[in-house]
């Protein structure tokens, strides 16, 4: 059976590898995503490391001079007029002149990806591999304190929900609704007029309207990005009233990344400095100022008004990785076994009980094998290892009865959105091995 899966998934990544690099899913995602091609590093580093290093190398190929590895690499063979034309990133003097890229970044797991990769090459690749890529990740880890930490609390603000992976979250989604909407917008929004998009949008043309982002979150995500353009995607320079937040899973994600990335650069003999180690510090301590404690979970922080945003989240159990306060650790671990999080097909993206759980629709509800596989880490972390093994069983029953899709409806296992998708794929070689 475990044969059977892993031929599965190995026949995915072959099927969607674009020469050193892999993107998302043929068709649908044809370029590639920074985080993604992290996920598929990790899983590719226990069947065939060096091609794995490549994928990192691949997308390092991204990064700008200022330090930022953007969230997207643009495939040069594939015609996506309307996406660069969106970030059109050449006529920033600080992006790569041989590739496209798009100007903001995603969940800082590079480092993280770095460390399974270089755990699993033999020892001269291994050398060479962390000399080139470690001192490329610590500019990263610098570009984000010092550009995105501008109040230095430890905590990195995002600009854009595409930033923090879990795009649509309902979170996000009501910090979009507060944000600047030109009078147009607002006129389409109240007519509902949103559903004549539709027929512009490419993830449709593939996959049923009902498991991707609603008209109204998308048209509001791609206004935002024209936003943020006008200035530049500086945060220093966006106005008062922009959506900034202090995102909880990418700031607990970054906490764990700062740890890999401490120890390839000990390896590497590459210099951290003085700032940005006290910086890596201040974050776990940063963290625990986004707990609530009626609640009982984690929360992001809306930067413009200064609130926690209490929607709860699959991303509160990122913390656990993070290792943050024993107790609050111990609330965390509790949670998994509530109803409303212990679904038959666990872990959904967004509680069953909350109002804004939609089983289907995309970061609404589904329950995705990218955020079991982060959670399953914590629970290791945490001592847990009888709830790690039963989530990562859980797991991998999901993918074998149905493939591997994007996401999964958490109430019934069926799965949603893209069919052959490379990061469900290449952590199930991981949770394998």
């Amino acid at each position: 059976m475990a044969g059977d899966l892993a031929e599965m998934a190995t026949g995915v990544l072959e099927h969607n590898r674009r020469g050193s690099w892999t993107c998302p899913s043929v068709g649908i995602y044809p370029h590639l995503w920074l985080w993604d091609s992290c996920f598929v590093a990790i899983g590719l580093a226990t069947t065939d490391p060096q091609r794995a290093a490549d994928e990192l190398r691949a997308a390092l190929r991204g990064q700008w001079t200022n330090g930022m590895v953007p969230h997207m690499v643009f495939a040069a063979d594939v015609s996506d007029f309307g996406s660069k034309r969106l970030w059109q990133s050449r006529r920033d003097q600080r992006s790569p002149r041989d590739v496209e890229t798009s100007c903001i970044t995603q969940p800082p797991i590079l480092a993280i990806a770095a460390w399974y990769v270089a755990r699993a090459l033999d020892t001269e690749p291994r050398v060479a591999f962390l000399a080139e890529v470690v001192p490329k990740i610590v500019e990263h880890h610098r570009w984000l304190y010092r550009e995105r930490d501008i109040e230095h609390r430890g905590l990195v603000t995002l600009i854009h929900p595409w930033e923090c992976g879990l795009d649509t979250t309902p979170p996000w989604m009501d910090a979009m609704r507060r944000g600047p909407t030109p009078a147009w917008l607002r006129i389409v929004l109240r007519w509902r007029l949103t559903r004549f998009v539709r027929f512009l949008r490419p993830d449709t043309r593939y996959l049923p309207a009902a498991e991707r982002s609603s008209d109204d979150d998308g048209l509001r995500m791609l206004m935002l990005a024209r936003h943020d353009k006008r200035y530049g995607f500086e945060r220093r320079r966006l106005p008062a009233g922009s959506v900034l937040i202090e995102d909880f899973s990418f700031n607990a994600l970054l906490t764990v990344a700062n740890r890999k990335l401490e120890q390839l650069a000990a390896e590497a003999d590459v210099a951290l400095g003085a700032e940005l180690s006290t910086s890596f510090r201040a974050t776990p301590q940063a963290l625990e100022a986004l707990w609530d404690e009626s609640r009982g979970q984690y929360c992001s922080r809306d930067v413009t008004t200064g609130q926690l945003v209490t929607d709860p989240t699959i991303a509160t159990f990122l913390g656990l990785w993070a290792d943050l306060r024993p107790d609050r650790m111990g609330l965390l671990v509790d949670s998994l076994a509530n109803d409303a999080w212990s679904l038959p097909f666990p872990i959904p993206s967004v509680p069953a009980d909350s109002p804004q759980f939609e089983a289907d629709r995309y970061w609404k509800g589904p329950t995705w094998i990218n955020t079991n596989w982060l959670v399953i880490q914590g629970l290791r972390e945490q001592g847990e290892t009888q709830l790690a093994a039963d989530l990562q069983r859980r797991t991998l029953d999901l993918v074998r009865t149905g493939g591997c899709a994007e996401y999964f409806n958490p109430l019934t296992g069926d799965p949603d959105g893209a069919r052959e998708f490379s990061w469900t794929a290449a952590l199930v070689l991981e949770l394998l091995a």
